[in-house]
């Protein structure tokens, strides 16, 4: 099987599996779990300050140890989270399962796409990371289907465990389908200490990001996008099953439905996005975010069910635009040796964005509304329009 062939399955496969969970993991966490607004965000912090903390001492494994080990580490962590929080719907048992799914996803974080960057020698990233996006989007679209079944027939737990299981077993198998034949080790001498070692290192991709105006840009763009995320996405959820009063028999159908839609839709935005605009990619976010506001805002405060599905799902399908071409921007413009501890850099300003943004959030919907709080996530997609506005400027 190609090498290309290999990063499209294993990461569309992987994606089906979490899909599973985050279908109706809002449905769980506020209906079995009982989880309030603050809790559901909370949640997500704990997760983004373990991101925080592990995103640059795992970038460096990927960077000494192989990328295909840190792969296998990372996924079989998330799927025994994802096990934990299925077997035990309590929200302390569940913020440690997210803790331990922020740790899993750091040690996947960078690697992977460094691992499929150094496969390919750096070549045709645009058309392959974009490509993968579409085969994520499609794996996350089975998801829900699998998901939305299991939990028809069993219950929305099983489904969690079922895909906590199914990930565990993906890691296993990534060892013995992934090769790696252009991994360039980072090597310590042997009179460096391990943290001089990691100082060395981290400066090392400190230099890139700061010797390039347009990966400064990326990173600041980053945070912001870390801000926007957290809030949204820990309490769209519960806006659709408190402010809309869903049955909870409906919601497992609906939650289907909200996700399905809104994957095939970002499917479509990505094919017509791939060989157009001739890389000129910030104009594309810039649009791609001037709607994506717009879309949540309505979204938010609209009272309106059927509005407020299809805003869901078009600032869904513009959400999933960011990643991919953010991500090509900035591997080419990274070298291939210790490019997964840069990357984790990235990472790591997405999780400061996060940890700041969904308290913030939170706090806002536990004393106003919810749909306040999910409102007031778009004045942080402010300031990424005007960092892609000068970066149009600049090229």
């Amino acid at each position: 099987m190609k090498t290309k062939s290999i990063y499209y399955a294993i990461t569309s496969s992987r994606s089906l599996l979490i899909q599973m969970v985050f279908t109706l993991s809002a449905i769980y966490y506020v209906v079995t779990a009982e989880l309030n607004p603050l809790q559901l965000v909370l949640i997500g912090t704990i997760m983004e300050i373990s991101v925080f903390l592990f995103e640059m001492p795992t970038g460096l494994v990927a960077d000494h140890f192989g990328r295909k080990r840190s792969l296998f580490i990372g996924t079989f962590i998330i799927g025994f989270a994802h096990l934990l929080e299925g077997l035990f719907p309590s929200f302390w048992l569940i913020a440690i399962a997210s803790g331990l799914w922020g740790l899993g996803w750091t040690f996947i974080s960078g690697a992977e796409e460094a691992w499929i960057a150094d496969e390919l020698d750096g070549k045709n990233l645009d058309l392959v990371f974009l490509k993968g996006a579409q085969f994520r989007s499609l794996g996350r679209f089975l998801g829900i289907v699998f998901s939305v079944c299991i939990a028809t027939l069993f219950s929305v737990q099983i489904s969690i465990i079922t895909a906590g299981v199914l990930l565990i077993l993906l890691a296993f198998s990534a060892v013995f389908t992934m090769p790696e034949t252009k991994f360039i080790k980072i090597t310590r001498e042997k009179n460096i200490s391990a943290v001089h070692h990691l100082i060395t290192t981290i400066r090392h991709g400190a230099r890139q990001i700061k010797g390039n105006t347009m990966l400064v840009s990326i990173a600041i763009i980053t945070i912001f996008l870390g801000l926007a995320s957290e809030g949204y996405d820990r309490l769209w959820g519960a806006h659709f099953i408190e402010d809309f009063q869903l049955p909870e028999d409906d919601s497992i159908y609906w939650f289907g439905a909200f996700y399905a839609v809104a994957f095939l839709l970002n499917i479509v935005a990505l094919k017509f996005v791939e060989g157009r605009f001739n890389k000129n990619y910030p104009v594309v976010l810039l649009i791609a975010n001037a709607l994506l506001l717009v879309m949540m805002l309505v979204f938010a405060l609209s009272s309106n069910f059927l509005l407020a599905i299809i805003t869901f799902w078009v600032a869904g399908a513009l959400r999933d635009i960011n990643y991919p071409l953010m991500s090509v921007m900035t591997n080419e413009r990274l070298e291939a040796q210790g490019r997964a501890t840069a990357l984790s850099m990235f990472g790591q300003l997405d999780a400061i964005g996060q940890i700041a943004g969904g308290p913030i959030i939170g706090l806002l919907a536990l004393y106003t509304t919810i749909s306040i709080g999910i409102a007031s996530t778009t004045l942080f997609i402010l300031p990424i329009l005007f960092f892609l506005f000068l970066m149009l400027r600049k090229r």
